[in-house]
């Protein structure tokens, strides 16, 4: 029997890799096969990126990949920008803002809804979002911690003129934290579990969940995401290349559902953190390449805010700078718009 298992298990295997092998030769020859792409080393913008080069399935594609690694999302534009790199994950502010500019980028796919993963951290004693009037919130002007925190606010129905904001970056605010400086911080992962642990901290509420009672409720008030892009020019010259990337993305995906355990252990080593703090990580991303509704209305949403508080000049629509065509290309059913 336990032969008998091993050769199914084998032809499986066998047949996953041949039909993977038959998708990537579908997509047409390379006009190049060196891809440079950009991201931060960062759970919420680069996880897939790191799996899928870790495990060889860009390879597999086809594709060599110089991944590249930025301390922020402006960073991974400005090389954008620049010319440095021919693709880039970032999170939907960073792109937003250049897409407003006018510059010509397009969302080809997203790597994960983050939501869960922007989180409002307080002291412990801390029980009800009123008691933060009057003090002093760290967060983050013109990104997705401003958004947050005005989407709390919106959410449950609190006066912003009652809180003192103070403009920090994350490193800042998470110092400000441990030190009793700010008394809460509007925070995205991995610093807000570095400011649970550090400064004695915990969540109140996260842009999905209120954690004000004995258990978690589901409360969505805030949506944001990590994407995948390319500048136009680049989807209509290499559009081999960039279909290529997403299938090696797609059998990314399907592995890190699959084999949890062992996407902790790599994202754990090649971002320096504890296994159970990863996995937590997780639990708060739904890392997914799909294309939907709900993400249109998000971004949508963003531009909005943004606009409203004059950080952009022009107000970008989703409809306009999302392009399905590469994604669907590779599994349609992962494109759920109109």
């Amino acid at each position: 029997m336990k032969t008998t298992a091993a050769c199914g298990s084998t032809i499986r295997k066998i047949g996953a890799a041949l039909a993977f092998a038959m998708l990537v030769a579908s997509q047409g020859s390379f006009a190049q096969t060196k891809v440079i792409i950009g991201t931060g080393k960062d759970p919420n913008l680069g996880a897939p990126l790191i799996v899928a080069q870790e495990k060889g399935f860009f390879r597999e594609a086809g594709l060599e990949v110089d991944l590249r690694y930025f301390p922020t999302g402006g960073d991974t534009i400005a090389a954008f920008v620049g010319g440095s790199i021919h693709m880039g994950s970032s999170g939907s502010t960073p792109t937003t803002n250049l897409r407003s500019r006018p510059f010509p980028v397009k969302i080809v796919a997203r790597i994960s809804d983050i939501s869960g993963a922007q989180q409002l951290i307080v002291k412990q004693d801390v029980k009800r979002l009123e008691e933060l009037y009057g003090k002093k919130i760290g967060l983050l002007k013109g990104t997705a911690s401003e958004a947050l925190f005005n989407s709390i606010v919106k959410g449950y129905g609190l006066d912003i003129s009652k809180f003192e904001l103070v403009n920090m970056g994350p490193t800042e605010m998470l110092q400000g934290f441990v030190r009793g400086a700010v008394d809460a911080v509007a925070l995205w992962e991995p610093h807000s579990t570095r400011a649970r642990k550090t400064g004695g901290g915990k969540v109140l509420v996260s842009a999905t969940h209120s954690f004000l009672g004995p258990k978690p409720v589901a409360k969505r008030v805030y949506g944001d995401h990590s994407v995948l892009f390319a500048s136009e020019t680049y989807i209509r010259e290499q559009g081999p290349a960039v279909r290529a990337v997403l299938t090696a993305l797609v059998k990314t995906m399907d592995f890190m559902d699959k084999n949890r355990k062992e996407t902790i252990a790599i994202l754990a080593k090649a971002l320096n953190l504890d296994h159970a703090d990863m996995a937590d990580i997780m639990n708060v991303n739904r890392y997914t390449l799909m294309l939907d509704k709900e993400m249109v209305a998000d971004l949508n949403g963003l531009s909005g805010f943004l606009y409203g508080l004059q950080r952009i000049k022009t107000r970008p629509k989703a409809e306009d700078w999302i392009d399905p065509a590469p994604l669907k290309a590779v599994r349609a059913d992962l494109v759920r718009l109109k």
